[in-house]
């Protein structure tokens, strides 16, 4: 069964929201768009991750150590995630890599045991977020949805106490049953672990696998029904809905999650790669076109000290979704930090997921010479902001205007618009623009688009910050 809805609408983007809400209440399943979903207070500050820093030697003493450079820098990162692979996996244990290809035994290991691997976290998994929190920091665990890539170890204690709720692929790995109460089991008890070691929220990892590992053994559709109504009763349980959904957007998994609030909206973040930055945007901004609909848009973790580190905090910044970098031991770099957050790291979020402007929005900005601009509101959609990045294939010089009416919902006739970084403001009125330009891939340009109120003023707020104007009270 397929269906497809047609809408007309002021602008495309109501549009996309008229269908997605329509959409769900001819599925009368109950589930809700974004404007319905609680954004968990937690996401409302910095985070810090361990998978671009440490991979999968991530260990105790690696993770003190950062938390302890985040003191020194005075930082303030308030929440932390264990990722990729904290737990025991025989095969990832070995030494060296098979075949030295670090994601070829990531992807044929399979789960031993709830707790942490022995050997880098000798007193288990309690104990170091027990240290952890001595920083003042909330600690979230990765996991996958087959608990770990190649699902659960078949010779394990594991499987064999969890055997009436796991089924084996035709690929022969074993993972949760797309069963209600059966997976529900299996996640209950691995959440139920970490709530109990201290645990305050999960990152979900390979939600998109139903296609691949059970083809023809569930329907698609009913499977992530399934999954997504056991996985976040666990996690509503256990951690009151903090959730970050991890490689996640295929359809099966958009229309079908109960009540999480956060989804990545792109692949994952490549440090040092200039040319990766222009297919991340693209994914993070045009994904959310449509998921922004259904979720806060989660643009990934990125790192403050490489070569596109100014790029990706903005990004980051408009995005509308969590903040969270992976950097290095050693390596964080605070001066990025301070436009994204307040100094007890609260950061100033947009009200909603960015978007491409409508000029944008049917155009290839990589082959004109034309910047890609992005924008959102802050302040409950009193202010307007827009990032405007070079992306051009050819790496040339583009050009472009900026308006009021790039800011879907902005109200007001007459605007200061300030340029971030600068001490330029110019003032404009509505149905006006002005021109810019952008000279490589190395500028980028962030607007603050402030309507003046009836006794004529234009507040800017701090502009020491990003989004300035979510800091005016």
């Amino acid at each position: 069964l397929a269906f497809v809805i047609c809408d007309s609408a002021e602008s495309p983007y109501g549009m996309v929201r008229d269908a997605a809400e329509y959409a769900f209440e001819l599925l009368g399943t109950g589930l809700h768009t974004r404007e319905a979903r609680r954004y968990p207070e937690l996401f409302e500050y910095l985070g810090w991750c361990s998978w671009d820093a440490m991979n999968i030697n991530v260990n105790e003493a690696g993770l003190l150590e950062k938390c302890e450079e985040f003191r020194e820098k005075n930082i303030p990162v308030k929440w932390a995630i264990l990722d990729d692979m904290w737990a025991e996996c025989k095969r990832l244990n070995k030494r060296p890599y098979l075949d030295n290809n670090m994601f070829k035994t990531m992807h044929t290991s399979s789960l031993c045991s709830f707790e942490a691997d022995h050997e880098r976290f000798p007193s288990g998994l309690k104990h170091c977020i027990t240290e952890m929190k001595k920083y003042g920091l909330k600690i979230g665990m990765w996991h996958p949805t087959t608990g770990y890539w190649s699902g659960i170890d078949p010779e394990s204690k594991l499987a064999e106490e969890f055997r009436d709720c796991l089924i084996t692929t035709p690929a022969g790995k074993l993972v949760p049953a797309m069963e209600r109460s059966k997976a529900f089991k299996f996640y209950d008890a691995f959440h139920t672990f970490f709530r109990r070691c201290g645990a305050d929220f999960v990152k979900v990892d390979n939600q998109s696998f139903i296609r691949g590992h059970l083809k023809n053994v569930y329907p698609v559709g009913v499977a992530a029904r399934e999954l997504h109504e056991a996985l976040e009763a666990s996690v509503g349980k256990n951690f009151d809905n903090n959730l970050i959904n991890c490689m996640c957007m295929a359809n099966e998994n958009m229309w079908n999650r109960p009540t999480s609030a956060i989804c990545r909206a792109s692949g994952d973040f490549l440090p040092e790669n200039s040319a990766w930055f222009k297919t991340h945007i693209i994914m993070c901004v045009y994904s959310s076109l449509f998921q922004g609909e259904f979720y806060y848009s989660d643009f990934d973790m990125w790192w403050t000290d490489d070569t596109q580190a100014g790029k990706n905090s903005l990004l980051r910044a408009i995005s509308g979704g969590p903040i969270y970098v992976s950097d290095k031991i050693g390596r964080s770099n605070k001066k990025h930090f301070d436009p994204l957050a307040f100094d007890d790291g609260r950061i100033l979020r947009c009200d909603r997921p960015a978007r491409p402007t409508l000029d944008c929005m049917f155009t290839d900005c990589a082959l004109e010479k034309k910047p890609l601009k992005v924008f959102n509101t802050c302040a409950h959609g009193k202010y307007g902001v827009i990032a405007a990045y070079n992306i051009n294939d050819n790496n040339s010089r583009v050009s472009g205007v900026i308006s009021p009416d790039d800011v879907v919902g902005l109200e007001g006739e007459e605007f200061a618009v300030y340029e971030y970084g600068t001490d330029r403001v110019r003032i404009i009125k509505r149905g006006e623009s002005f021109r810019f330009a952008l000279t490589d891939h190395s500028d980028y340009k962030l607007f603050i688009i402030s309507p003046f109120d009836k006794n004529g003023i234009a507040m800017l707020g701090r502009t020491d910050k990003f989004m300035s104007p979510q800091a005016i009270v």
